[in-house]
């Protein structure tokens, strides 16, 4: 005769049965088909938060420099991150400025190379934003970030940089899609 625990015939064994584990199944699909769009969302909106505080960091980064190396610092889209590229899509971005030690007629220093991570879009002034030595700009530009979701209801950030080099950062719908 076959013995159980404890020496007696047939007794319960621990463990689960198998409508324990197929009902504890269901319940987790259920709630993972519930929790999956809000977690889009949540990784789509941090993904904004985060390249939208790497520009500005950016941009801020390059009005200090101007103001401390007392020249002329641009901020520009990049295709290859070493160059300013006549374009206003800056997926890709680089902070550039006169190398103070280098010799008369040496191309820009590259201060910091920057890239857009996952499906960020950002668009910027076609020619960058140039600071001057007073940390001021000519003209007021505006870079704009947006996340092409429909699970992110504020899927856009505008930030604008005024005349006297301050920077803000708003928040908008864009729509699913970006510009």
């Amino acid at each position: 005769m076959l013995a159980g625990c404890e020496g007696r015939p047939w007794a319960a064994q621990p463990g689960f049965t198998l409508i324990e584990l197929m009902v504890t199944l269901a319940v987790v699909g259920i709630l993972a088909a519930v929790a999956a769009p809000a977690l889009t969302g949540m990784i789509a909106g941090n993904r904004l938060a985060g390249a939208s505080g790497e520009m500005a960091a950016s941009l801020q980064l390059a009005r200090s420099e101007a103001i401390r190396r007392n020249a002329r610092v641009t901020i520009c889209a990049s295709e290859d991150g070493e160059e300013c590229a006549s374009s206003t899509d800056w997926s890709s971005w680089i902070v550039t400025g006169p190398d103070n030690a280098a010799a008369a007629g040496t191309p820009d220093e590259v201060i910091v190379a920057r890239l857009a991570e996952g499906s960020v879009q950002v668009t910027g002034p076609q020619n960058g934003i140039v600071f001057r030595p007073s940390g001021l700009i000519d003209a007021a530009a505006n870079v704009t970030l947006c996340a092409p979701t429909s699970a992110l209801e504020e899927n856009q950030r505008d930030i604008t940089v005024m005349i006297s080099g301050n920077i803000t950062t708003t928040r908008s719908a864009g729509g699913a899609e970006c510009d």
